[in-house]
């Protein structure tokens, strides 16, 4: 059952499901959609035509009521005897005809003669004879017309006829028999039709389906909408007052003023469609079912094989060659298998046939790495170890059998700074190194760390980073002695050479005795060469004052831009000589605590290097800016430019630019280096080949002396 955990399977059966349930779902949405659009639009055209039928049967019935009226019209025009009209008009209210009453009228509303249905109880007492004179003046204005009285006996048609001499018939004809047999009208369970008048009014009594109640369908939306259609069959959909949802027609009649309304649930009337819906629904579900299944299925069958073939593999890496794999799917995944088979079978020939040489040159390497005297660490990319010969384990105090393969640098190797050396070398393999001074009171001991990228050969590809770690306490001692011996000479050197420099003086001054023009010469060449002598020797014993601590800062408050000046007018003779313009560059006079010999030889240096190498009529400036905690200056010539890979070696002892023109013992710019150092700066330098050299420095603000006489920043005393 792994193929149920594993991630393929997973995302096959989704994909397959996704592939199979989209289009069944987005199909049945549409089918379902347009079943019930057309479902509501018959059901919504069977109620207009429902309407227009009842509205046309309404229409129908009063004109035969008004034709039966015209034809007696005629007859009361043409020359009658009296007896004849009157039994003309009782015609028109006799048995059967639907008729309550007839009466012959004059405009004032004076009647000259009148009949009665004899079957209609209450036609004499009909209509309210307030509501009959505004009748009759409402048809006199209209020349005649039909309409809708409400009275004792329920609602009437009346219609007014003119006939001749200001003479008109009045015939009133009840409704409530019509009214009722269009409510008799059944749509379903729930649906029936119901006849209005101008003002909405049901003009039927008789009860609804449901008991429901009418008395407020004069507000229905359905309602307004058809008395103010302006004659046009129309539908929709509503909710009424009771909050059902309702679907209803209309069809205005305007011989009446009215409408014939037919109304129907919602529920009912898309009730088809409705079933519609479920049974997709149902449909869907069953679909939906069937597709995972399969996809299920197909994705299993998919992903077993393949499952097979990673477990396989899987055994090959942890280096069990025997292993082979059985598909029988007569498909690709079977080639593959008898692929995987047959690559099985020759990597477990050739693992036999390398098994001596892998061991004979696993023998070569490990004697080399125990005989070689550098200590020996490699590091994979992610920064674990992966060796570590016997020489390294001795330098970090490791025994023969510690267990650090495998584990991070952090974990495996103690701390200290040995190992502070090998990670910050890491950073940046193949170039420069780090020296870690582990010398005790009894002992000296300094270890060099260098590293390099480990590639494979011929790809290129980088594989981790190996360290060398070598024992370099025997140079560091004869470099000590060097620079001790140095310091001897020079130290008893300069006395003599002082008093040398005395003497030659007193001969310059003619203390002595006055110098002709040649001793003159003489003895000036000889100052010239003292003086550069002496200079050397002050720079050689300054680097030995620093770098044994001896050398004091004389802290006061200066201004940075006056010792930039000062050191410029110092300069400014050498700088004529080569026609060399020399601008300071400063917004304010920078007030610092310092030491103001000391930044002043460092602007010294610094300007003397640069009128050196810049070409006659060429340009140096000094500027200085404030960077907040510390003040930034910069001394910039357009000369020939420093190469890259010397930028950083300028400022190590005896150390000048080859091919560059020579001057000097190469100690100018690590003194300045000491300088700025003991400032708690930093100094660089920025070239470009033929572009001339920007060298900043920086000095920090806020020095103060210690008790002790040292010197830090202010925000570092406690």
């Amino acid at each position: 059952m792994g193929w149920l955990r594993s991630g393929l399977f997973r995302r096959v059966a989704l994909v397959m499901g996704a592939l199979a349930l989209i289009p069944v779902s987005v199909l049945s949405w549409k089918i379902v959609q347009s079943n019930q659009d057309a479902v509501q639009g018959a059901v919504l055209e069977l109620h207009v035509k429902l309407a227009e039928k009842t509205a046309e049967q309404v229409e129908g019935w009063v004109d035969s009521v008004d034709q039966r009226v015209k034809v007696a019209i005629v007859g009361l025009k043409a020359r009658m005897d009296w007896p004849d009209k009157q039994e003309l008009t009782r015609s028109l209210v006799e048995a059967g005809s639907g008729v309550a009453s007839v009466t012959l009228l004059r405009e004032n509303g004076g009647a000259i003669l009148e009949a009665f249905s004899p079957v209609l109880t209450g036609a004499p007492t009909a209509l309210d004879p307030k509501a009959a004179r505004a009748a009759l003046r409402r048809a006199i204005s209209r020349k005649g017309g039909a309409e809708i009285l409400r009275g004792p006996g329920g609602p009437m048609l009346v219609l007014h006829r003119p006939i001749q001499g200001g003479v008109y018939a009045r015939v009133v004809v009840p409704l409530r028999e019509l009214a009722e047999r269009i409510a008799a009208e059944r749509v379903g369970g729930t649906g029936f039709a119901v006849l209005v008048d101008g003002e909405g009014r049901p003009l039927s009594a008789a009860t609804t389906p449901r008991g429901l109640q009418l008395s407020s369908l004069p507000d229905w939306t359905i309602t307004r909408a058809a008395l103010g259609s302006g004659g046009s069959v129309g539908s929709s959909e509503f909710t009424d007052p009771t909050g059902v949802e309702r679907v209803g027609a209309y069809a205005p009649i305007p011989v009446l003023g009215g409408a014939v309304l037919v109304l129907q649930s919602r529920e009912e009337a898309y009730l088809a469609a409705s079933e519609a819906r479920r049974t997709a629904g149902i449909a869907v579900i069953v679909t939906v079912v069937i597709s995972l299944l399969a996809s299920f299925l197909l994705a299993r069958a998919l992903t077993a094989p393949l499952l097979t073939l990673t477990r396989a593999a899987e055994a090959v890496a942890r280096g069990d060659f025997q292993t082979s794999v059985d598909i029988n799917t007569g498909d690709e995944l079977q080639h593959l298998a008898e692929t995987f088979n047959t690559m099985t079978a020759r990597l477990r020939s050739y693992s036999v046939l390398q098994v001596d040489r892998l061991i004979a040159e696993q023998r070569k390497t490990e004697a080399i790495m125990f005989s070689i005297a550098e200590g020996i660490v490699m590091a994979d990319r992610e920064g674990r170890v992966q060796l570590a010969n016997r020489q390294a384990r001795e330098m970090f105090g490791l025994a023969a059998d510690a267990d650090i393969e495998g584990r991070p640098i952090s974990e495996a190797l103690p701390e200290g700074l040995l190992r502070d050396a090998l990670v910050a070398v890491s950073k940046e393999p193949g170039k420069g190194f780090k020296e870690a001074d582990l010398s005790d009171k009894q002992t000296r001991k300094f270890l060099r760390v260098a590293s390099s990228s480990v590639v494979t050969p011929g790809r290129g590809a980088e594989l981790g980073v190996v360290f060398a770690i070598r024992d370099v306490t025997l140079e560091r001692e004869l470099e000590m002695m060097k620079d001790d011996f140095l310091n001897y000479i020079t130290h008893d050197l300069r006395n003599p050479l002082g008093s040398a420099m005395g003497f030659i003086d007193i001969l310059l001054k003619g203390t002595a005795g006055v110098l002709n023009p040649d001793q003159q010469t003489i003895v000036s060449s000889v100052r010239r060469s003292t003086s550069r002598l002496m200079a050397m020797i002050n720079n050689i014993l300054d680097i030995a004052k620093m770098e044994s601590g001896r050398a004091k800062l004389q802290l006061k408050t200066l201004s940075l831009a006056g010792v930039a000046g000062r050191a410029i007018d110092i300069l400014e003779q050498l700088a004529k000589a080569k026609k060399i313009s020399v601008h300071l560059v400063a917004i304010e006079e920078f007030s610092i605590e310092g030491d103001s010999d000391m930044l002043e030889r460092v602007f010294t240096n610094l300007l003397g290097n640069a009128i050196k190498f810049a070409p006659d009529g060429g340009t140096i400036t000094v500027s200085i800016t404030d960077e907040g905690s510390e003040l930034k200056a910069c001394v910039e010539d357009n000369g020939d430019g420093i190469p890259p890979e010397h930028l950083q070696r300028v400022f190590e002892k005896f150390e000048q630019v080859p091919g560059q023109r020579r001057g000097g013992t190469g100690l100018g710019l690590t003194i300045t280096k000491y300088f700025v150092e003991a400032h708690f700066g930093r100094i660089w330098v920025e070239s470009t080949p033929g572009q001339g050299a920007r060298f900043y420095f920086t000095i920090k603000k806020g020095l103060a002396l210690q008790p002790d006489g040292g010197v830090k920043p202010a925000a570092a005393l406690v």
